[in-house]
């Protein structure tokens, strides 16, 4: 019975490093710099600290500290974070990224920069696929010199419509 256990242990953990390994052959791998960076074996994450930028296709996450998921292509970072892609801009205190389902949350005084659009609230999510921003809790939307304050903003990147206003 040992011996069944033991395969079974062995099959898993080839069967596990072969998801990973091919999930890290075939994601697209971001470029990563900083001041100072380890591997965590037991996280399977990259610690990155100081000047940390995190890159690929044309976004572009900086912050003071960071982690990054090579294998699911997440990235967790913390102190004057921004996210940046084309015209869009976020900044805030904590984002996480989840490339697997194309999202960003970015949570702390958000801010969210796009011409002459301005958006702050508490936290704000946004989705690639969908293109909606979503900022939630002491929302204030400064365009064209006007400013008004609401609770809940869900705005279209694309359309630069206003989907939701609450």
């Amino acid at each position: 019975m040992n011996s069944l256990k033991k395969l079974f242990h062995i099959l898993s953990l080839t069967l596990f490093s072969l998801l990973v390994m091919s999930a890290v052959c075939f994601a697209e791998k971001p470029d990563i710099k900083s001041d100072s960076q380890r591997f965590d074996f037991s996280t399977m994450r990259y610690v990155l600290d100081g000047n940390v930028t995190v890159s690929w296709s044309n976004r572009v996450i900086k912050a003071d500290h960071a982690q990054v998921s090579i294998a699911t292509l997440e990235v967790w970072a913390q102190d004057n974070i921004t996210l940046r892609q084309d015209d869009i801009f976020f900044r805030g205190d904590v984002l996480h990224v989840a490339g697997g389902s194309n999202s960003a949350d970015i949570n702390g005084n958000t801010l969210f920069e796009r011409g002459d659009l301005k958006i702050t609230a508490d936290n704000a999510s946004f989705s690639w696929d969908t293109k909606i921003a979503d900022f939630k809790n002491n929302v204030k939307i400064t365009e064209a010199g006007n400013t008004r304050k609401i609770n809940h903003l869900q705005y279209n990147v694309i359309t630069g419509e206003f989907i939701l206003e609450e």
